[in-house]
């Protein structure tokens, strides 16, 4: 029979193993989180750090506000400097000129063999109008031509400094009298000289009368004396207003003056015809019978009866008078254009 306290021993062992093998379990339990936890956490850092390069990669995002940022300063900066600083005194200085004021109302310009060198336009601010007249010896009842340019300029200057300065130009200086303020003779060409005030300038009227043998003081423009036939009605279409049974030129003008709105020339031909005022009116009937705006009026003149005719033929604006003075064979042909 076994021995019951040799039995006890070998319980309280086995009770002891068990009890090892339990602690040695439990303590292996407890010393698995502190061993397994570390490789997580050591694991966990690197899957955190491995986004952040995507993130913090500043290739994408620096990379494309750098052209972005760029290009803005270029547009902006380049074109808007120039025109402010160029503008500026571009436009400012012309505007306080006294000419550019006048040019707007004054389009006449001098008319070219005009003797400027001995009768100048004194401190002219601007030109209303140049006229070349040329008058034969039948309008004069003389022997000879009487031929004139005439000006009408403006200035600033004062009538006091006006009348100094063309007398001055004079041999003998003359006082003002009825009419001129300055008259004389210079060089072969008679000339004279007035002036009125307004409120804001004078206006001043000049003449120079052509002389009818070759001057002492040269002109280029003209090679033969007497001028006996205007030089601007060269190309005066005749072929289109022709004169009717021409007899004697009397009087040749040719006017460019400021007329508003651009300014304007007249061309004219006067004349003495062989037939009679009831003839040169019917053939100027006829002839115009297609004219454009075509108006007729009467007038009553020194002699008797004048007609006017006027209206628009292939582009010219004319004015015909029959009866000039009322005289019978009398005509004048007036041709008006418009400056550019």
């Amino acid at each position: 029979m076994p021995n019951p306290h040799r039995r006890f021993p070998l319980v309280l062992t086995f009770i002891a193993i068990l009890l090892v093998l339990s602690l040695g379990a439990c303590q292996k339990d407890t010393e698995t989180p502190p061993v397994t936890t570390p490789p997580i956490t050591t694991t966990q850092p690197p899957a955190t750090t491995q986004p952040s390069p995507p993130v913090t990669t500043p290739e994408p995002t620096t990379t494309q506000p750098v052209p972005t940022t760029t290009e803005p300063p270029i547009a902006t900066i380049t074109p808007n400097p120039p025109p402010t600083t160029t503008a500026e005194p571009t436009v400012t200085p012309p505007p306080p000129t006294t000419q550019d004021i006048y040019s707007r109302l004054y389009h006449s310009y001098l008319l070219e063999g005009y003797p400027e060198d001995i009768w100048p336009l004194y401190e002219s601010l601007a030109i209303d109008s140049c006229t070349l007249g040329i008058q034969t010896p039948a309008y004069n009842n003389s022997r000879e031509h009487s031929n004139n340019y005439s000006v009408i300029y403006v200035t600033d200057k004062e009538q006091a400094e006006i009348a100094e300065f063309y007398n001055s130009l004079l041999d003998e200086p003359t006082g003002p009298d009825d009419f001129y303020d300055a008259r004389g003779n210079i060089g072969g060409y008679g000339v004279t000289a007035r002036w009125s005030d307004f409120s804001y300038h004078n206006t001043v009227y000049l003449s120079v009368s052509l002389p009818n043998s070759p001057p002492a003081t040269e002109n280029p423009f003209f090679t033969e004396w007497p001028v006996n036939s205007n030089p601007f009605l060269s190309d005066f279409p005749e072929d289109i207003f022709p004169l009717y049974e021409l007899n004697l030129i009397w009087a040749e003008t040719y006017t460019v003056n400021s007329n508003p709105p651009s300014g304007q020339i007249f061309a004219s031909k006067m004349f003495a015809h062989s037939g009679n005022k009831t003839g040169a009116l019917a053939f100027y009937r006829e002839l115009l019978k297609d004219a454009i705006e075509y108006e007729e009026r009467t007038f009553e003149e020194w002699e008797g009866e004048s007609f006017r005719l006027t209206g628009f033929l292939q582009g010219h604006r004319f004015n015909i008078t029959v009866g000039v003075w009322g005289r019978d064979n009398m005509v004048s042909i007036n041709l008006i254009e418009n400056l550019e």
